[in-house]
């Protein structure tokens, strides 16, 4: 039995606390593939019903929304979840009570002073929007507090240990009731075609409705000691403290993974980010391999980092990455002979333009899958200020070659840049992974390193 099946056996073993964690584990999986799957279907709707400039009209204004609602949410997801599950652990009720009202009136405070400055900044700005697009970055900035809103009700729920739960809203039943709501207009509407604008609205609606089950699960799986609470307390400066650290991490990553587009949008036309955004959600089958490893093997790598037991650490993190390199290579196989036949035949021959950006992004993906677990395995070592500055490395690569290459290349412009942001990236974290940890997490696992007897000191 190999060193990744010994401990995947070791934990399934486990009916404690270990075992609640590969049960985790695999729901979290069961809702990324899900979600995945549910984004593509939702990427077909939209190109199907909008077509390639409504398409790109959308993507562009939801690229911006996105990372003008990173501000909006601050990190307190991931600051409510570990301070939920602290005070749970300690039955601090009262401190409970107090993080999820002063998180929420945080968050929704920036929501609305975020939706105010993007209103204004759109009226004045308006020439620079494609035709149609104040409209739907009207729409879409109602967005804002609702996926803020709901992003918190999750993180309580996983706080809670409710991990399935917690995820459900936002990521499956957001964009399944998206799909169902453009369907149905789309098939409803007799007078008019479906507009971008009116794309978003249903957005704006499905998010609504996916915040309310959100509520209504938190409500729910609240324990009673937490309901007959009368008093709460809080800690405002030192919540604050926390949670600006933990934003820039997924700050960075949300604006790499969406500065493509809104260049694109800026620089190029409309037509240009529809093929991107499809290029790029063909990527995401590459990584997602990738993806669900780092939900599964997470709490692994942070259990033989605390019992120091680094053989089978490396162990893991090789065989880890070699799985993930072979499942995505099959993929990118199909990708380079069949790209082009499979995009005219799912998403519309409008759209085949979009081959050469997704074989490029493809590409990008496989050194991903190949450098696998770094920046995990450098948050789970206490290294993520090594993790920020490596995702930041990679996104001015990202901004500066986008620049540099959109205007003469347009999409596929856009994902050489991104693919050499996730090159810079990927490579820096490992080199530092094998400097500060003495391991290697990629699938080549070479040259070999010296003896381990424990993690390198700061």
């Amino acid at each position: 039995m190999n060193p990744l099946a010994r401990t995947l056996s070791a934990f399934r073993s486990d009916k404690g606390l270990k075992g609640q964690l590969l049960r985790g584990g695999v729901g979290s999986l069961a809702v990324k593939l899900g979600s995945t799957l549910l984004n593509v279907i939702l990427a077909v709707v939209l190109a199907r019903t909008l077509g390639a400039e409504g398409f790109g009209i959308y993507s562009f204004v939801f690229a911006l929304i996105t990372i003008l609602a990173i501000p909006a949410q601050m990190g307190l997801p991931n600051l409510v979840v570990r301070e939920t599950a602290k005070a749970q652990a300690h039955e601090d009720w009262s401190l409970i009570k107090g993080l999820w009202r002063w998180s929420t009136l945080m968050a929704l405070a920036m929501s609305v002073a975020l939706m105010v400055l993007g209103g204004v900044a759109a009226w004045l700005f308006a020439t620079r929007l494609p035709d149609g697009g104040l409209v739907v970055f009207y729409w879409g900035l109602i967005l804002i507090p609702l996926v803020a809103l709901g992003n918190l009700r999750g993180a309580a729920l996983r706080g809670l240990r409710h991990v399935v739960q917690g995820q459900l809203p936002e990521f499956i039943l957001r964009p399944a009731f998206l799909i169902l709501l453009v369907l149905g207009a789309h098939f409803g509407l007799s007078t008019h075609a479906l507009s971008a604008s009116d794309a978003m609205m249903l957005h704006a609606l499905a998010s609504l409705i996916a915040f309310v089950i959100g509520a209504w699960l938190l409500l729910r799986a609240r324990p009673a000691a937490l309901l007959s609470e009368p008093g709460s307390k809080s800690h405002p400066r030192a919540w604050l403290a926390s949670a600006l650290p933990l934003a820039l991490f997924t700050g960075v990553q949300v604006v790499n993974m969406n500065v493509g587009l809104v260049t694109t949008g800026m620089l190029s036309s409309n037509e240009e980010v529809g093929f991107l955004r499809i290029a790029l959600q063909g990527a995401t089958l590459v990584s997602l391999g990738l993806a669900a490893a780092n939900m599964v093997a997470s709490p692994y790598i942070a259990q033989m980092i605390e019992s120091r037991d680094l053989e089978r650490l490396q162990s893991f993190l090789t065989y880890t990455a070699r799985i993930v390199t072979i499942i995505s290579i099959p993929i990118i196989v199909a990708y380079v002979f069949l790209g082009k036949e499979l995009i005219s035949i799912v998403f519309g021959r409008t759209f085949s333009p979009a081959y050469v950006p997704l074989i490029i992004l493809v590409f990008g993906q496989l050194w991903n899958s190949i450098m696998s677990s770094n920046d995990v395995l450098l948050n789970m070592a206490g290294r993520e200020r090594i993790a920020v500055r490596g995702v930041i490395a990679g996104t001015l690569v990202n901004c500066f070659f986008c620049v540099a290459f959109i205007p003469n290349f347009g999409a596929s412009g856009a994902a050489a840049a991104f693919s050499a942001s996730l090159f810079v990236w990927n490579t820096y974290l490992w080199l530092k992974a094998r400097q500060l940890l003495n391991l290697d997490t990629s699938a080549i696992a070479w040259p070999p390193l010296r003896k381990r007897s424990a993690l390198k000191e700061s």
